[in-house]
């Protein structure tokens, strides 16, 4: 069985191979969310956390996506709704192919549930605040677009509007997204605030504290993320560095229920 231990120095190989790529192909990448805070406020990861974020700016996330599978190689899967059939996230997913990070209450949806590290792109957000709805209502939309595999392994309840939605054959909904895209992925350089997409578009960043970067010590090595980091942290953590209450030290667990995690057995072997 593994340790949380195990886990997280399983997750920093993760994070090397993909920091190697982007090092060989001139990718950006900034360690982003709970690893930065990990970073800056234990040096390493937060004693209970379990997963690596990073984020890319657009550009960046666009070329890695056009290499990442083949420099990867078959150790990884690249995840995304245009490499998972039922996956409807907008933002990638490194999974470890021959491990587990599963959620138990979601065990019927056929995505690869490997060992994982999120990819987050970060988007430009406009000053007005109409266009800023448009733009959260195309990533909703497209979220929808694709949520009925989820649904039905979830046993979730799907409205009528919904089924009629979902009559649309896939090929179709996936394309409609795809167009859809431009609504959502705005180049950050053209505006003065950006946010990373996620579920929704919820937390706004002044885009100039992400100009520039440094190397930060993670665990045993040093990593790229934003020189601006105490601004980030503030805006996303307020007092980031008082640790939450004992009680909320729970890593995603808290969110996502019970976790199948191996570093050793693949996902299919659980669901199987």
């Amino acid at each position: 069985m593994d340790t949380l231990r195990d886990i997280q120095l399983f997750e920093l190989k993760m994070l090397k191979d993909v920091v190697k790529v982007c090092d060989d192909n001139n990718i950006e990448y900034m360690l982003s969310s709970g690893t930065l805070l990990g970073a800056v406020r234990h040096g390493g990861f937060i004693p209970w956390d379990d997963d690596i974020d990073i984020y890319m700016t657009l550009d960046n996330y666009k070329k890695f996506l056009k290499v990442g599978q083949q420099a990867l190689g078959d150790k990884y899967f690249v995840q995304n709704y245009e490499t998972d059939k039922l996956y409807f996230e907008m933002w990638t997913q490194i999974r470890a192919n021959g491990t587990t990070s599963m959620p138990v209450k979601f065990k019927n949806w056929n995505i690869h549930f490997g060992m994982c590290l999120d990819i987050f792109p970060l988007v430009g957000v406009s000053d007005n605040e109409e266009k800023r709805k448009k733009q959260k209502k195309a990533l909703c939309f497209n979220r929808l677009l694709l949520m009925d595999g989820f649904l039905k392994a979830t046993g979730e309840n799907i409205s009528t509007k919904m089924k009629l939605l979902y009559k649309i054959p896939y090929r179709i909904r996936k394309a409609i997204c795809k167009f859809n895209e431009r609504n959502i992925y705005l180049d950050p350089k053209k505006y003065s605030s950006c946010a990373a997409i996620w579920y929704d578009i919820t937390i706004i960043y002044p885009t100039a504290i992400f100009n520039d970067t440094i190397k930060i010590i993670f665990e045993d090595s040093k990593f790229t993320t934003l020189s601006q980091y105490d601004e980030y942290l503030k805006i996303l953590y307020g007092d980031y560095m008082t640790p939450p209450k004992e009680s909320e030290r729970n890593g995603h667990s808290g969110e996502l229920g019970d976790i199948i995690m191996d570093t050793k057995k693949d996902y299919q072997e659980y669901i199987n």
